[in-house]
């Protein structure tokens, strides 16, 4: 299949058609309206090949990578629109969408929007508060436009999955104090936040285990579900107000400057595994996520991060039916030569079920490698290269008659033009 025929989709045509038609709305407003604001219009073809004998997850497999044999030539990796400016002095607006052209419900959909406040700061002390739909300051790697890894196509696996199920749809609000003021060479960072409409969370790494790939889940958005036994309840959809809780995170972060930082953070959705009040119950999901980043001569850097965690699910008898232990770590390397940037980074990914498995075993045991070049050519083509290979064992699959041990292995070449 060729480019030509990947724009001829009608999935493909309706997120241009939608993505065209509103950034043609905001270049014809008046001149001073649009330099006041930043609109960002990104088109991602990819040529894939895929060695794998699972079907993907986006096809309601259980294949841990977004293409599977099938997706072998031409797809979308996707097409964003970011608009972002100032109202007022202090107040911020942004609204990322995106389609992927996977068969989700819109062909454009919504994966982050909020309003964002800074203050005029008096001493030493920042302030910044954020409410609406965005993603919490977990990830090292996705610092790019609309949440992308900056290192690689594929972020590692466990903001993978924070792309995949977590959102905070509530506010946040931080505070960092500059050492600077004092003669000291460092920042610290506060930060808390208080959501809702997170009650799924859980249930993809219940279902699936961890995952390596670039998707994120649209906040209206669904997947197909891996296990039906509810002809009627055939999709999962992960943003959900079930049990009327308030879920919370909290965290921390130190930054040299010399771009050197160490980041904490812990997060509970408090969700209450007893309401099964809707057709996907409420999951509650914990984990503490801790990382580091470190920049090194000739432009080099170093990023690790681990995470450990669980999620209890599925009412019976006063608690929840499962409880399912996880965890992961990623190391990374990446070098930025000129127009040039090579990265290597190894995955390792667990979960294990504590409680339920002799009604269904969720359990994995895998690690991945993932090697990426990418080509920057000026400021609106770039050009990169990525290799994935994912091994080891997922339980779930002997469910379906499958082996429960796999490698999986995928090369995606994107060429992605910004505007």
């Amino acid at each position: 299949m060729n480019s030509i025929d990947v724009f001829k989709r009608p999935g493909v045509r309706d997120i241009l058609a939608v993505a065209a038609a509103i950034g043609a709305s905001i270049i014809a407003a008046p001149a001073g309206a649009v330099d006041e604001h930043e609109v960002v219009l990104q088109a991602d073809l990819r040529g894939v090949a895929v060695d794998s004998p699972l079907a993907s997850f986006t096809e309601g497999g259980l294949g841990l990578l977004r293409f599977d044999a099938a997706n072998d030539g031409a797809q979308v990796g996707r097409v964003l629109l970011d608009v972002s400016g100032p109202i007022g002095e202090t107040f911020r607006y942004t609204l990322t969408t995106s389609g992927t052209d996977d068969g989700d419900r819109h062909a454009l959909d919504v994966t982050e929007a909020y309003l964002d406040w800074r203050p005029y700061p008096t001493n030493a002390w920042r302030w910044r508060a954020r409410v609406g739909a965005f993603y919490a300051p977990i990830s090292l790697e996705n610092r790019a436009i609309g949440w992308q890894s900056v290192y690689s196509l594929s972020p590692s696996a466990i903001n993978t999955w924070i792309g995949e199920e977590a959102r905070t749809i509530g506010a946040e609000i931080a505070t960092t104090w500059l050492g600077a003021h004092s003669d000291h060479d460092f920042d610290v960072t506060l930060v808390g936040a208080a959501y809702r409409w997170n009650d799924p969370f859980g249930v993809l790494l219940f279902q699936r285990g961890w995952g390596i790939h670039d998707r994120q889940s649209p906040l209206f958005g669904e997947l197909p579900r891996m296990f039906v036994r509810d002809p009627d309840n055939r999709t999962l959809e992960f943003f959900h107000e079930i049990d009327d809780r308030t879920g919370y995170y909290v965290g921390a972060e130190i930054k040299w400057t010399n771009d050197w930082l160490v980041r904490a953070l812990h997060y509970d959705n408090l969700g209450d595994v007893m309401d099964a009040s809707a057709k996907e119950p409420t999951w509650r999901t914990r984990f503490d996520a801790l990382g580091a980043r470190i920049e090194l001569p000739h432009d080099v850097t170093l990023l690790t991060q681990g995470m450990l965690g669980d999620t209890e699910g599925v009412p019976r008898n006063g608690r929840g039916m499962f409880l399912v232990e996880f965890w992961a770590y990623y190391a990374l390397v990446s070098q930025r030569y000129g127009q040039h940037r090579y990265t290597a980074r190894f995955d390792r990914m667990y979960t294990d079920t504590e409680r339920g498995a002799q009604f269904f075993e969720s359990a994995q045991n895998a690690r991945a490698w993932t090697l990426a070049y990418q080509f920057d050519l000026n400021e609106h083509w770039q050009f990169a290269l990525e290799a994935v290979r994912i091994e080891g064992s997922l339980a779930q699959r002997a469910d379906l008659g499958l082996a429960p041990h796999a490698t999986e292995r995928q090369l995606q070449l994107a060429v992605r033009w910004t505007r």
